[in-house]
């Protein structure tokens, strides 16, 4: 079940992120809301992310350490994106850490799970 909660918030966060960047030029008020629930899914994703590090420390310690590193580093670089956008600074470069950094912290998230809760 923790899996699901974990995998659902992750697309939620990646698609309000992308929701956001694409919208600023037009709405600043759902720019800002779209970063919200994106800080409340951060939230979801630590507590779920928590409740399954019992499961994945038993046989791959070091990876896990790792996956939690990864998953920190994207949040951070989700809202590094956020802020520069906002402030119409050059991103590009936050959008590229933001892809790189979601495909790493995915793929090290299935390896540990076994490809649950997708196979």
């Amino acid at each position: 079940m923790w899996s699901y909660i974990h995998l659902i918030s992750w697309v939620g966060i990646i698609v309000f992120t992308l929701i956001a960047l694409v919208i600023y030029k037009k709405s600043a008020k759902v720019f800002t809301i779209m970063q919200m629930c994106n800080r409340v899914l951060y939230i979801t994703v630590i507590l779920s992310g928590i409740m399954m590090m019992q499961y994945s420390f038993s046989e791959h310690i070091v990876v896990s350490i790792f996956k939690i590193l990864l998953g920190l580093a994207t949040i951070g670089v989700v809202e590094m994106l956020l802020v520069y956008r906002k402030k119409e600074k050059p991103s590009r470069l936050f959008f590229v850490l933001f892809i790189v950094s979601v495909i790493a912290t995915v793929s090290v998230g299935f390896y540990l799970s076994g490809g649950r809760p997708l196979f």
